[in-house]
């Protein structure tokens, strides 16, 4: 057990920067559908020459909890983004810097659905616009149900804890994507 010292601020801020607070209200799947995260910032691309890329990859490397989980998040968003897919930085009231603790991964086409994917920097945990019978074939490990996943529209988790993670999470992004673009 690790004892830390500080205020409720400070407290709350070291947990958030290590990805291990829970903030339900900023849940993005708990949320009201029909109430989607406004973007604040989106971008197409992730280059280090790329204007546009600039606050999201800012956004990584400020949330990431070590370089690890910085690559990998990384090398996923680069990757969606081959997929035809945008990536967006939410906007919060209630964060220091007005941006939500997540990114969202949409399909780049006329909004009809939410995200396909919500990618949390601080620990490369991924929420994904997935139901249990979509992943029934899936026996990775690293591919979990959510409590209550029969109820939720993004029922599926996978957190990028290594290379193999990357390429499931890819595999799993495919399959959300195939289920909000018309046939």
């Amino acid at each position: 057990m690790r004892i830390i010292e500080g205020t409720v601020d400070e407290i709350v801020e070291y947990q958030r920067r290590n990805g291990t607070a829970v903030d339900p209200v900023d849940d993005p799947t708990e949320a009201d559908p029909e109430q989607e995260p406004e973007a604040a910032v989106t971008t197409s691309a992730l280059s280090l020459d790329d204007e546009d890329s600039f606050p999201l990859l800012q956004f990584v490397y400020t949330r990431a909890s070590d370089g690890a989980t910085t690559r990998r998040v990384l090398t996923y968003l680069r990757r969606a983004l081959e997929q035809e897919t945008l990536v967006e930085i939410g906007s919060s009231d209630r964060s220091y810097d007005g941006y939500t603790n997540y990114l969202m991964v949409r399909d780049d086409a006329p909004r009809r659905f939410g995200a396909v994917a919500y990618v949390k920097p601080s620990n490369g945990g991924l929420t994904l616009r997935l139901r249990p019978e979509d992943v029934a074939d899936i026996t990775d490990e690293r591919v979990k149900l959510r409590q209550g996943a029969s109820t939720r529209k993004y029922a599926v988790t996978c957190r990028l804890v290594d290379d193999e993670a990357v390429e499931l999470a890819l595999m799993l992004t495919g399959r959300a994507l195939a289920k909000v673009r018309p046939v």
